[in-house]
C-alpha cells in the first residue's frame, strides 16, 4: 500500500512571488494586464489574474497591490478559477491539472497537480478548513494548505466562483455594455471573461475580467462600467519618460493594439490609459523617445514629432517636407521652453511663436541624437560629436574633440550631467569639461549590456542602456551591477528613465520599475 499511497499525496512545489526572488520593492514588471482570465472577492481585496501575474484592488483604498509575478512565466495561461479561503484570505487559482495558491499577507505562493483534468473546484462552506476540493473524473481530492492532495468526499455545501452569466442575470445592463469599453482599444474583439461579486463592505455590485480592457466594476443600479485600470494596455514599449506628476509610458501599434501613452503613479496607485481621439487615436506606429515641456508630451516617432496634450486628449503631428527635415525623428530635447529633434536628413528646433525652424541648413545627413546649451545643439552623428551653431549652415566639430581624439564613430545619446556634456558612443562615454573644454574619453564598458543606446543623468552618477540590459556608472568606471536579459528583464530594452526613487525600464515586453539601491 506505501506505493499507491505516496503516488496520491502530491506534494506543492513552492514559488516565489517575483522572478528570479526579487523582492517586490526592488523590482516590479508591468505589462499587458487587459486580459483577467479569473476574479475573486475577499471582504476588503478583489483579486484578478492575468496570463502572467496577480493583481491585488483595494477598493476601500482605491489602490493596487501587485503585480505578483510565479517564477514560471506561463504558469497562469490556463487558471481559469479562483476562489478566497474564508479562513485566512488566502487565494486559490485552479488550472486544468491542479492548483495554486497565494498567501497575501507573506506574498508566498505555493501550487500542486493531480492525477487528471480538473472537472469541478469549490470550497465547501460545511468544512472551511477542508482546503480546496477538486474534482478528477468521478472522484474529488483536496487541497491543503501544506501542499498536498488527497483523495476526499464531495464537499457537502459547495461554493463555486461566480460566472459571467450570474452577473448578467444580476444586472443585464452588463450585456449591453462591452460596446463602451471600446475606448481602450479600437482593435481587440472586447468579451467579459471573469466575474465576482463584491463584498458588501466594498459596495453592492460585481467585478467582471474583460479580454482588452482589464478590470471593470459595475454598481448594482449602474448602465456602465467603471474602468479600473492597471498596468499598460500593450506590452511592446518604447519610450518612457519621468515628469508631468508620475511616469509616461509610450507603448507601440501592434496587431491587436492601438499605440497609447499611459500615465503611471510612482507607487502604482494611479494608471491613465490615453489613446488620443476617439475618431483618430495617436498618429503613429512606434515612438523613440519621449519628454516634456508644460504641460504636454513630446514624443519623436517614426511619423513626425507628435505633441500630446493629455488633459486635453489633443494630439498634433508635425511631419517631414516642411521646416522638419524628415517625419523619421530619432531623438528629442527640451531645455528652458525651447525644443530640438533629431531626424533622418537634419535637425530643426521649435519655439512656439514660429513652430518648428530648421538648423544648420547644409546639413541633411542622420542625426542619432541632440541636447541643447544656450544657442548651441550638440548633435551626436554616425562619424561623431558635433555642434550647431547660430548662422552657421553646416554642423561644426570642435577642435579640442578633433585633434585629442580618434572620435569618427556614432554618438547614439547625449545627455547633461551638472554642466558636464556627456555623449555616449555604442561601448564608451566621451564628455567635455565645462572649464577648459577637452574632451575625455572613457574606458570601454563592456559586452555585459549589448551595444549601447541610452544614457540618462541621475543623482550619483550615470545610468545606461543598452539591447541587452541596463547598468550604473560614472564617468571614468566601468558599470557596477548590470541587469539583464533574460532574468532581471524580461526582453530588448528600448529606453531608461530615472526619478527620486526609480529607475525606469522600457522593453518589449514591458515596463520594470527598478528600486535605484539595487544598481548602486
Amino acid at each position: 500500500m506505501r506505493g499507491p499511497l505516496l503516488a496520491m499525496l502530491l506534494i506543492a512545489q513552492p514559488m516565489a512571488a517575483q522572478g528570479r526572488d526579487w523582492p517586490p520593492g526592488d523590482r516590479a514588471l508591468l505589462g499587458d494586464f487587459t486580459r483577467i482570465i479569473a476574479v475573486a472577492t475577499s471582504v476588503d481585496r478583489v483579486f484578478a489574474v492575468t496570463p502572467s501575474a496577480l493583481l491585488v484592488y483595494v477598493p476601500g483604498q482605491r489602490r493596487w497591490e501587485g503585480p505578483y509575478l510565479p517564477r514560471e512565466e506561463d504558469a497562469f495561461r490556463d487558471v481559469h478559477l479562483a476562489l478566497v479561503d474564508p479562513l485566512d484570505g488566502g487565494l486559490w487559482l485552479v488550472t486544468r491539472s491542479g492548483w495554486f495558491r497565494f498567501d497575501p499577507a507573506i506574498r508566498l505562493w505555493e501550487g500542486g497537480t493531480v492525477p487528471g483534468l480538473v472537472a469541478d473546484a469549490a470550497l465547501d462552506q460545511d468544512n472551511p478548513a477542508g482546503g480546496l476540493f477538486l474534482r478528477i473524473g468521478g472522484g474529488w481530492y483536496s487541497a491543503g494548505r501544506g501542499g498536498v492532495a488527497l483523495p476526499a468526499v464531495a464537499p457537502r455545501r459547495p461554493l463555486r466562483p461566480a460566472t459571467v452569466e450570474d452577473a448578467i442575470r444580476s444586472n443585464p445592463a452588463i450585456q449591453a455594455s462591452s460596446a463602451s469599453l471600446n475606448i481602450t482599444s479600437r482593435v481587440r474583439d472586447l468579451r467579459f471573461l471573469s466575474a465576482a461579486r463584491a463584498s458588501a463592505f466594498a459596495g453592492q455590485g460585481w467585478y467582471l475580467g474583460t479580454s482588452g480592457a482589464g478590470l471593470v466594476y459595475f454598481a448594482d443600479t449602474a448602465g456602465l462600467p467603471e474602468l479600473l485600470t492597471f498596468g499598460l494596455p500593450s506590452e511592446r514599449v518604447s519610450a518612457v519618460y519621468a515628469g508631468l506628476g508620475g511616469v509616461w509610458a509610450a507603448t507601440d501599434r501592434s496587431a491587436v493594439a492601438d499605440p497609447a501613452l499611459t500615465f503611471i503613479q510612482q507607487q502604482f496607485g494611479e494608471f491613465h490609459w490615453y489613446q488620443g481621439p476617439r475618431a483618430t487615436g495617436l498618429p503613429f506606429v512606434a515612438a523613440r523617445r519621449m519628454v516634456g515641456m508644460g504641460s504636454a508630451l513630446w514624443l519623436a516617432t517614426d511619423n513626425g514629432v507628435v505633441r500630446y496634450l493629455p488633459r486635453e486628449d489633443e494630439a498634433t503631428r508635425f511631419a517631414g517636407g516642411g521646416s522638419l527635415p524628415d517625419s523619421r525623428v530619432y531623438d528629442i530635447a527640451q531645455r528652458q521652453g525651447q525644443l530640438v529633434v533629431a531626424t533622418a536628413h537634419g535637425i530643426a528646433s521649435y519655439r512656439d511663436s514660429t513652430g518648428f525652424v530648421r538648423l544648420a541648413s547644409g546639413f541633411v545627413d542622420q542625426a542619432l541624437a541632440v541636447a541643447l546649451s544656450g544657442d548651441t545643439v550638440w548633435v551626436g552623428t554616425t562619424i561623431g560629436l558635433f555642434a550647431a551653431l547660430p548662422g552657421e549652415e553646416d554642423l561644426l566639430q570642435p577642435t579640442a574633440l578633433g585633434e585629442a581624439l580618434s572620435t569618427r564613430v556614432p554618438v547614439v545619446d547625449i545627455t547633461w550631467r551638472g554642466d558636464t556634456l556627456v555623449a555616449l558612443n555604442e561601448d564608451r562615454l566621451l564628455w567635455r569639461d565645462p572649464t577648459s573644454g577637452r574632451f575625455t574619453q572613457g574606458p570601454r564598458l563592456g559586452d555585459a549590456l549589448g551595444r549601447l543606446h541610452t544614457v540618462v543623468n541621475g543623482r550619483t552618477g550615470l545610468y545606461l542602456a543598452g539591447e541587452r540590459g541596463v547598468g550604473f556608472a560614472r564617468l571614468n568606471t566601468p558599470i557596477v551591477r548590470p541587469l539583464t536579459t533574460p532574468g532581471d528583464l524580461p526582453g530588448r530594452v528600448t529606453d531608461i528613465a530615472v526619478d527620486e526613487d526609480y529607475l525606469w525600464v522600457a522593453t518589449v515586453r514591458g515596463l520594470v520599475r527598478f528600486s535605484l539601491e539595487v544598481l548602486r
